[in-house]
């Protein structure tokens, strides 16, 4: 080979080599590069990892602090609500001593005005409208439908009873009283005079048994009915909305009974039974009292059904109306009463009776009855009273009231 070829191929073969160099330098920077890339790009990565750390720590920190803040001012809150319902409970606490101190000196006031008005009636003896109230219901009691003394004496006492059963010493009432017809102040004898003895035991608060006894003080002689004694027993709740019971006989009993005469005659008794209610804030009244009763006397099987009302009107006046329907006879009759005080204890009282069927009034049915006196159901303090209401009175009568005919009669309640 020539020398120069030689150094043609050497040329091309160092040529060759330095493109071969420069192509690695090439590459070789290439890759440089490329990692200078990738390391920025981790460097970048790492400081918005970082940036995205911090913030989200900054987050973490500002949420805690809004958390705490929060926390802080449900306590606040909290204690202010506590704080609020403290005050109130107190402010709610001090209202209620303030309230029982008020009904403290108005129950004081309210001692110290019935003391006062107690003494006054000590000193003049006037009743007040409740002492009224009760004596009209007393009064109501005396002129109901064969009411025995035995039955009045435990219906006027009943309500001051707790329940029951009562000491010994507390089961007996008594009262005495004398009776007699104001014909026999101008004809002696033309009617029947007599002292009466009541007695009733009452265990019970509301369990009673009562006899009455008659002493004949005049010649009077009624072969038809002059009972020397009556006698009653049963139960009694005075509550409202409860139901009663008792037997009742006022027959002809005698104590030393005569050929065709009883003692006992119990199947001529009466037996009742009843319910109480009442209806409160009725029309222009504050409560109006029901009773509704039936009677059964055995002897005749006579059967009756009884319902009346009464209220109280113009703060003194008791008035009621009873509808009474005979089963046995079918008579119906109304029957209309008022009563009031006038002054104190002296009392006037008029009842009128309408009957269905005029043919249905039998000749002791009375159209209208009428009683007045002093009437004062303490203990030794005497009740004088007048009262016409078993006489057979008629409106349409020349006969009049047939006041002669009334029964007057004087009465202690007694207390051992």
């Amino acid at each position: 080979m020539a020398i120069g070829d030689k150094k043609l191929n050497t040329s091309i073969a160092l040529l060759k080599k330095q493109k071969k160099a420069e192509k690695i330098r090439l590459v070789e920077e290439k890759r440089k590069k490329e990692a200078e890339r990738k390391k920025s790009e981790y460097i970048a990565m790492e400081l918005a990892k970082k940036e995205v750390e911090e913030a989200e720590r900054i987050a973490l920190e500002v949420a805690k602090q809004k958390e705490e803040e929060r926390l802080l001012l449900v306590k606040k809150n909290k204690e202010l609500y506590e704080a609020k319902k403290a005050l109130e409970q107190k402010a709610l606490e001090e209202k209620r001593r303030k309230e029982r101190e008020k009904q403290r000196l108005a129950l004081l006031k309210k001692k110290e005005l019935e003391e006062a008005e107690r003494r006054r009636l000590q000193n003049n003896s006037s009743m007040t409208k409740e002492e009224e109230i009760v004596e009209l219901e007393k009064l109501d009691l005396f002129e109901s439908d064969q009411l025995g003394d035995e039955v009045a004496l435990f219906r006027q006492t009943k309500k001051k009873q707790g329940t029951g059963f009562k000491p010994l010493n507390k089961w007996f009432k008594f009262s005495v009283a004398y009776s007699t017809t104001l014909q026999n102040i101008e004809e002696p004898n033309s009617g029947r005079e007599a002292l009466k003895g009541t007695f009733m035991i009452n265990p019970h608060s509301y369990y009673f048994l009562g006899a009455t006894s008659s002493l004949d003080i005049n010649n009077y002689n009624n072969i038809y009915y002059q009972p020397d004694f009556s006698y009653s027993f049963g139960y009694s709740d005075w509550h409202q909305d409860t139901f009663s019971w008792n037997y009742s006989n006022y027959a002809n009993n005698k104590f030393s009974p005569k050929d065709g005469e009883s003692r006992f005659n119990f199947q001529s008794g009466n037996w009742e039974l009843a319910y109480k209610t009442k209806v409160e804030d009725v029309a222009l009244v504050d409560n109006i009292k029901l009773n509704a009763k039936i009677k059964y006397k055995p002897s005749s099987n006579s059967k009756k059904v009884y319902i009346k009302a009464k209220t109280v009107v113009l703060d003194d006046v008791m008035i009621s109306a009873q509808l009474k329907h005979n089963i046995t006879t079918k008579q119906n009759r109304l029957t209309l009463s008022a009563k009031t005080f006038l002054y104190d204890k002296f009392f006037v009282s008029g009842t009128a009776y309408e009957y269905y069927k005029p043919d249905s009034i039998g000749s002791n049915d009375g159209e209208y009855a009428y009683s007045f006196g002093w009437a004062d159901s303490k203990p030794y303090h005497p009740s004088i009273i007048y009262s016409n209401y078993y006489t057979p009175t008629r409106w349409d009568s020349d006969e009049g009231p047939k006041f002669k005919e009334g029964t007057l009669s004087v009465k202690f309640n007694l207390d051992f």
